[in-house]
């Protein structure tokens, strides 16, 4: 198999953890949310903040 450790899959399966590492790389990454939202109230009131159009995924 030619691709990414087991490590780096295990990371970038998970958005926040693969977000994080980005970051901490000095990588762009969009705005967003730094840890899971947990309630549509949240996900509403960081619409805002960020601004719209945005994007939700799962």
């Amino acid at each position: 198999f030619i691709g990414p450790s087991p490590e780096i899959l295990e990371l970038l399966g998970d958005k926040i953890q693969a977000r994080s590492a980005m970051t901490a790389a000095g990588l762009p990454v969009a705005r967003g949310s730094e840890d899971p939202i947990e309630s549509s109230e949240s996900a509403m009131a960081l619409a805002v903040e960020i601004g719209y159009p945005v994007i939700i995924k799962a």
